[in-house]
């Protein structure tokens, strides 16, 4: 059917790396700006060219963007290279050189590229902030059940809300999905796994009334249910498993804890205001047991993105908007920012011990003598193995002109090393480089010059090297003060936010051919410098004393690992800072030009009348009172319209995270309202919640089609069908694979583990990275978890078909279906209907079976293949 093979194609794995970067991005244009386009130029810009128009231009509208100064435009919307904002702020620009003080933040520059590339969006802004009187600002009403024409269709309330709408706009819902259907929808809605056949046979010969709840308490009841869930909160709380760093993540060693914690919360059905409460002030509820709710700020990526964070998912409101200005729509002010950040700025992440003291100070003070020794051994080679190249650099002619007799067939000067003459001559064959210095090389190369013509370019090849060397040197002093000394080197939040000094791109390039330890280049390994030895084979290279103590240095550290004591667990967590206090609003979101006082209250606009002060602490616990509370207009609705997307394709506000003015309307406001009411008074329950959604009529249509009804309501905003789920999430495909192939490890909980094909527990249990997202999961629109989540794109696309017909996981899945269903079965036949219960919860039809036996044709051989094909196909990653 297609050709196999164990490894992904070279160019396939560079798309999706590619596909992995651009997700980092997936914000909308609006929320980019504000929150990392407006507080750069607030910061380092519009202190000369606000007001003061500095030099004729003013940066604090697109419109004086477009403007310009008297030499015209700053930028060139949707071309960041012509643009001489741009220019300036890499310092490429002929004349221009922006900030004075130094140049941004590498992050910042790509920013502001990224930006300008993508059409340099600027929010408008509005004549006054909406009133109060916004639906989202009102209180939530119990509103009355509906009256409808249609007694016997609805189920719950919910269906009274929907028929009534229907009936309005003279609509009719369609008929009813089959069982099997049902059964494979709710089956993965709750759980994220594919129904077994045994599961399906229970259900159709259930005939009683209430043979679907029945599924839907079972279901309800598993702990899959909590690990389905649990993810779609992760998603929210931006979950991951190490910190945002330069180059690879800083691991968060216990971050399972959270991500366990949140699973237990929603199999045990904790009540969603106490879930809410303990992730914003366990630490405050008197509750150990809720402790771990805390790593939704502990694991967070950064405390900037607190106030942010707590808006949009707890209240459906982009608060962060308010950063630099007054919100350009809803009733939120700079001040009301400044006031909630000051109650994060009052706490701190921590790391709270579930060990004894003893056990803690024992392993930190062994944990800091290997890092003291790490460090020392770090120096030591850095010292010799740049000394090592600066002496090697200055014989570079010679090695040339030795490789240049090897490449011709000569022998070359045996009184040189015999391996960096083999180095040199593999780097000058080799074509592609990122620098022009050795084109004449090349040409001489290949025309086979005299050998004293070659001389000649070589010794002064061999001076311009010498001034590199010399002048990096200088630089890595200064840069080394700058610093702060050897700790700054090793910072490296400290290195990319200090403006170092570096040489210019192409001699670096040289210079990292030549002298640099191995790395990366566009995705792919690149082998170390010419003249570079690092710590596994600078040995020989040193003095006898210096190689004994290099010996004696390595051992001792050998000696302290070897004698580490198992680290013991803690939980990532907030505490209150030792003097929690307010701050002053940020005049443009600028800390060095600061406003006027902020008190640490909640947002005025969900409070009847002006909002208390918080003083207790850092006021998390009064913020976290004040948000999982039923007065509060937003936190019910907010929710149950989280729990009704991820049932129906679609929230009844389809904008889940922004209940504000830039969002859309509920479709439904009065459904919204009465599931939201409902909410309340079952105590809060998630599990009831689900129960009254999935147990509605509404819920249990089918996907079918209807003429009249596509025309009046193309978008099925009036829930007159079922939404065709068009792919499963990355979590439920790749669990879908290790289920029906009998692999899965349905183990709960525990640390996470690398995404190898030899992992076969649950993909939530999986290592999730900031700092470079794994590109597997991005291909299936994984979101990166820099930034909260409300929705997954959902892509379908011919990356995803390679993915199918190449990857040796897939393969692998395949094989063993192939051997699960040896024994389930006596012919080929046989095995097919069992294949097609097992994947598609049904049996299958009389040609498709036919085509399965042509293709096999009694050869076992084939059966890899064939299951393969099943695995690949649309209805098995889709639900209807």
């Amino acid at each position: 059917i297609f050709k196999q093979s164990n490894r992904m194609p070279t160019a396939l794995s560079l798309i999706l790396c590619f596909i992995a970067s651009a997700v980092t991005h997936a914000q909308s244009p609006s929320d980019f700006f504000e929150l990392k386009i407006r507080p750069v130029l607030a910061k380092n810009c519009l202190s000369c060219h606000g007001a003061s128009s500095m030099g004729g231009l003013r940066l604090d509208s697109r419109e004086a963007l477009l403007k310009g100064a008297k030499s015209g435009p700053v930028i060139t919307s949707g071309n960041a290279a012509s643009s001489p904002l741009i220019q300036a702020i890499n310092h490429t620009h002929p004349r221009v050189k922006m900030p004075p003080q130094g140049k941004l933040a590498e992050t910042e520059i790509a920013n502001l590229t990224e930006w300008v590339n993508a059409g340099a969006t600027w929010p408008a802004t509005t004549s006054a902030a909406p009133a109060r009187n916004f639906w989202a600002f009102q209180p939530v009403k119990t509103p009355p059940i509906p009256q409808v024409k249609n007694k016997r269709w609805p189920a719950t309330g919910t269906d009274h809300f929907v028929l009534a709408r229907l009936e309005q706009n003279n609509l009719t819902p369609v008929k009813p999905a089959s069982k099997q259907a049902l059964l494979r929808r709710a089956t993965y809605d709750l759980t994220g796994l594919p129904p077994t056949p045994q599961e399906l046979d229970a259900f159709l010969a259930d005939s009683s009334a209430h043979a679907f709840a029945t599924v839907v308490d079972r279901l309800l009841a598993s702990s899959h249910y909590g690990e389905r869930w649990g993810r779609y909160w992760l998603d929210l709380a931006r979950y991951s498993d190490g910190q945002l760093d330069a180059s690879k993540d800083k691991p968060f060693p216990n971050s399972f804890r959270y991500r366990d914690w949140v699973i237990d919360a929603l199999n045990s059905d904790m009540p969603y205001d106490t879930f809410v409460k303990a992730q914003i002030a366990a630490d405050f509820l008197d509750n150990e047991k809720l402790l771990p709710g805390l790593g939704f700020y502990g694991l967070g990526p950064g405390e900037d993105d607190r106030v942010d964070v707590t808006g949009q998912v707890f209240l459906g409101l982009t608060v962060g908007c308010a950063r630099c200005h007054d919100h350009k729509y809803d009733p939120i002010s700079t001040k009301d920012f400044y006031s909630l950040q000051g109650v994060f700025k009052s706490s701190q992440t921590h790391e709270f011990p579930l060990a004894p003291e003893a056990n803690v100070k024992a392993y930190q003070s062994a944990k800091k003598d290997i890092e003291d020794q790490k460090n020392a051994n770090a120096d030591f080679v850095l010292k010799h193995s740049t000394d090592l190249s600066e002496i090697l650099a200055r014989k570079t002619g010679r090695y040339m002109l030795a490789a240049w007799d090897q490449l011709n067939g000569t022998t070359p000067d045996p009184a040189l090393n015999k391996e960096i003459t083999d180095r040199m001559a593999a780097y000058l064959k080799t074509p592609g480089r990122d620098h022009h210095f050795l084109d004449k090389w090349d040409g001489l190369l290949n025309r086979k010059a005299p050998r004293a013509e070659v001389e000649t370019f070589a010794t002064g090849f061999q001076n311009f090297v010498l001034t590199i060397f010399d002048t990096k040197h200088a630089m890595d002093d200064r840069n080394y003060v700058k610093l702060g000394g050897a700790a700054g080197i090793r910072d490296e939040a400290k290195r990319q936010y200090t403006n170092l000094e570096s040489l210019p791109i192409e001699q670096y390039y040289l210079w990292r051919e030549l002298a640099s330890e191995p790395h990366k280049r566009d995705f792919v390994d690149v082998k170390n410098g010419v003249f570079y030895f690092g710590p596994k084979d600078l040995d020989r290279y040193l003095a006898p004393e210096w190689r004994e103590h290099y010996t004696a240095m390595k051992a001792r550290l050998t000696q302290l690992e070897n004698a580490l004591p198992a680290q013991y667990p803690f939980l990532h967590t907030l505490k209150d800072a030792a003097k929690p206090a307010d701050m002053k609003v940020y005049i443009r979101g600028d800390a060095a030009t600061q406003g006027e006082p902020a008190p640490r209250r909640f947002l005025p606009a969900l409070c009847d009348g002006e909002p208390p002060p918080f003083n207790k602490g850092s006021g998390r616990l009064e913020l976290a009172n004040a948000i999982a509370v039923p007065t509060n207009p937003l936190t019910a609705r907010v929710m149950v319209n989280r729990i009704w997307q991820h049932h129906f394709g679609q929230g009844i506000v389809r904008t889940p995270s922004n209940f504000g003015q830039m969002g859309e309307r509920p479709d439904d406001p009065e459904l919204l309202d009465y599931l939201a009411a409902k909410f309340v008074e079952s105590n809060w329950s998630m599990k009831a919640m689900h129960r009254e959604i999935m147990l509605s009529s509404a819920y249990q249509l089918s996907t079918s089609a209807n003429e009249t009804n596509e025309k009046r309501d193309p978008a099925n905003r009036l829930h007159w069908r079922a939404n065709l789920q068009q792919r499963l999430d990355w979590e439920a495909l790749r669990d879908s694979l290790l289920a029906v192939s009998g692999q899965l490890d349905p183990s709960i909980g525990g640390p996470s583990a690398p995404l190898a094909d030899s992992n076969r527990r649950r993909t939530l249990y999986a290592t999730a990275g900031r700092t470079k997202p794994d590109p597997i999961p991005a291909l299936f629109d994984f979101p990166n978890p820099n930034a909260t989540s409300e929705q997954r794109m959902v892509t379908v696309g011919p990356m995803q078909r390679l993915y199918f017909m190449n990857n040796s996981f897939v393969a692998a899945q395949a094989k063993a279906l192939a051997e699960r269903l040896k024994p389930l079965a006596d012919d080929d036949g046989a095995r097919i209907r069992q294949a097609y219960r097992l994947l598609y919860s049904r049996f299958p039809t009389e040609d498709e079976v036919r085509l399965g036996l042509e293709f096999l044709e009694n050869d076992p051989q084939k059966w890899p293949q064939y299951t393969q094909v099943l695995l690949s196909s649309a209805e098995f990653s889709s639900v209807k």
